[in-house]
């Protein structure tokens, strides 16, 4: 077994039988597609076991509810094949486009095979817009190579996700390494940052293969980062990975590693900017006190908000947020009429 596929699936009986139809095209050979039901209320287990019925290649586990992290790593524990992919119930693989990853991954095999990711926004159950990342440079990366690119990386998104990558299973089962259940903000950058502390070589490939279904709703995100009641005990765990892979890079490498600080502050100033988005003036001052207890109370920094915050600029910064929720409002209503996606091509 080359290529284990691992789908968490809760209530998501409109779209798994999709995602599936789309991996059994994309191009994988010798490969096994592991759904873990996290304790689905909806269809979801019998579209499921009709699928695992009719294809030889999916194996189908229920499990009592206890959230994404916890199915991916039973599917850890499950996976057969030499490589583990991560898929969201949701989403898709462009059709016939990993037979080329997995011919790279023969030829080089690395411990990570990194391809690019397309958003896709739907109306109707149609797509309106479709925004692609990736990184631009392809081929086998080094250490050095990766670590000095690690910003750019960051800011492609080919770090973020667990789901536009191939993982070698040895690094990840010798090593112990798996998803964090208390995570649920950007659990799968920890998770791909504990791997690289035990990752040489990576390749990148610059197509978007994966396509991850965008929710549009901004709410959404400042409900889930509302969760988060103090950032910087949160961040704690990012930053013991990020700290163990600098050590990692200078003992195996004798490489220096500043770039994995920068990206710390970048993942800091996002959840500052979440957090503030609605945020009034008691919720404000309470962001400036988080602040000047923080790891980066002294990095030097641009950064608009941060500079309000340290300022006491509170109103300053409800009325810039406010005109951008309003301009954000007017460009979905754009982005949603006919012409707009005519001219975008979709």
């Amino acid at each position: 077994m080359k290529y284990s596929v691992i789908i968490p699936a809760y209530n998501c009986a409109d779209t798994i039988e999709e995602t599936v139809k789309s991996v059994l095209n994309s191009g994988l050979d010798c490969f096994e597609i592991i759904i873990i039901d996290d304790g689905s209320t909806d269809p979801t287990p019998k579209i499921c076991e009709a699928l695992s019925e009719k294809h030889s290649e999916i194996n189908y586990i229920r499990k009592e509810n206890g959230g994404v992290s916890s199915a991916r790593n039973l599917g850890i524990e499950a996976a057969k094949g030499n490589y583990l992919l991560f898929m969201d119930s949701d989403d898709s693989y462009k059709e016939n486009a990993l037979k080329k990853v997995c011919e790279l991954c023969e030829q080089h095999t690395p411990d990570m095979i990194i391809f690019g990711l397309s958003f896709d926004y739907y109306k109707d159950g149609s797509v309106y817009r479709r925004d692609e990342l990736m990184y631009p440079g392809e081929g086998l990366f080094t250490p050095t190579q990766w670590a000095e690119n690690f910003p750019e990386l960051f800011e492609n998104n080919s770090l973020s996700s667990a789901c536009n990558k191939m993982f070698k299973k040895q690094i990840v089962k010798d090593n112990g390494i798996f998803f964090k259940k208390d995570v649920f903000l950007m659990e799968d950058f920890l998770f791909v940052l504990d791997c690289l502390e035990k990752t040489d070589k990576i390749y990148l490939y610059p197509e978007a293969i994966y396509h991850y279904h965008q929710p549009e709703d901004e709410m959404r995100v400042y409900t889930r980062i509302n969760r988060v009641n103090d950032i910087n005990a949160y961040l704690e765990p990012f930053c013991e990975s990020m700290d163990k892979l600098t050590l990692s890079l200078k003992n195996r490498f004798n490489l220096s590693f500043p770039q994995g600080e920068d990206v710390l502050f970048r993942l800091y100033k996002m959840f500052l900017n979440q957090k503030g988005y609605y945020a009034d003036i008691e919720a404000l001052k309470a962001l400036c006190e988080t602040h000047k207890k923080s790891r980066w109370v002294d990095y030097k920094t641009d950064d608009i908000l941060i500079s309000d915050l340290v300022n006491e600029n509170y109103k300053s910064i409800i009325k810039r947020h406010k005109k951008i929720q309003f301009r954000h409002k007017i460009a979905l209503k754009v982005k949603k009429t006919f012409l707009y996606r005519k001219l975008r091509g979709n």
